[in-house]
This record gives structure tokens, sequence and C-alpha cells, in this order.
């Protein structure tokens, strides 16, 4: 009798896990793969741009082919996966400093909020210093120093994770 109650503790019971759920997973890693390299796609543009940009007229075609190229990225970035809060910051950089051919402040504004809002440290730190020096007409000194204290603290945690 003894044997039987020790086998029984180790015989495998049904699992309650579908397995349907491994595929949903699998599903979310192909996305959020996808959706890297739109990003480093959209990013190698843009650093080309960076490269050149200074040294020829902005609406030359070859620069703003490489900005569309790079925005097309972004946005295909974010169809592959909707939380990826890096599509959302170099989307919203895209619409605030480059020339881009259908560019609109007020939708990259839209985003860099989003993309603080969603935890991204580059984006706080973007929109704490774009409400602490670009914004003379409000005064919104509190809120640039919550987004750049949030962003320090999600900095330290990671340099305090990854070294200590």
């Amino acid at each position: 009798m003894l044997p039987r109650a020790l086998l029984a503790k180790f015989i495998l019971k049904p699992s309650t896990v579908s397995p349907f759920q491994f595929n949903q997973q699998r599903a979310l890693h192909s996305r959020n793969k996808k959706a890297l390299e739109f990003i480093a796609k959209g990013w190698n543009a843009l650093k080309e741009v960076d490269r050149v940009i200074d040294y020829s007229d902005p609406k030359h075609s070859g620069i703003v082919s490489l900005l569309r190229t790079a925005k097309e990225n972004f946005e295909l970035a974010l169809e592959a996966d909707n939380t990826n809060t890096h599509a959302r910051y170099w989307l919203s950089r895209l619409h605030m400093k480059y020339p881009v051919p259908g560019a609109n402040k007020a939708v990259g504004a839209a985003l860099l909020v989003e993309a603080a809002e969603m935890g991204d440290p580059e984006a706080q730190y973007a929109l704490g210093c774009h409400l602490r020096v670009e914004n003379d007409y409000v005064q919104s000194d509190q809120q640039a120093f919550y987004y750049l204290e949030k962003a320090v603290d999600q900095v330290l945690f990671t340099f305090w994770v990854l070294y200590i």
C-alpha cells in the first residue's frame, strides 16, 4: 500500500495549461522580434540621415527617401507590436525633429507622452527636457521634474540590477 501512495504523488495529473497558450507566447515573441527588426531598419535610416543632413539640403531626395523609410519602418513596428515603446519614441522623435513628409509635431508630442507613460526611460527624459526647456508659455516644471526623476530611477535601477 505504501508504494502505491508514493506512486500516486508522482503520477502526472492532467494539466490545466492549454497548448494554445504556448502558441500565443510564440506569436508574441515573433511579433516583438519583427517589431525589433523594423526598429533596427528605421534607426539605421535615421543614423544615415544624421550623418549627411548637416552637409546637404534637408529637402534632398536622398534624405527624404531615408526619412520616409525610417517613418515607414517605425510605423510597421507599431503595427507589429503596439506595446513597443522604442518604436513609439523614435517615431515621435522623427515627427518632432526631422523634416519628414507628413510630419506633425502634435502627433510627435502625443507619441512621446505615450512612450513616457508606458515607461520608456529615453522618452521620459526627452519629455522632461521638452517640458522644462522648450515650453515657454506653460509652467510645467513639476511635470518636467516628474518625468526626469522617473527616467533617472529606471536608469539607476537598471544599473543596480546589472552591476551590483
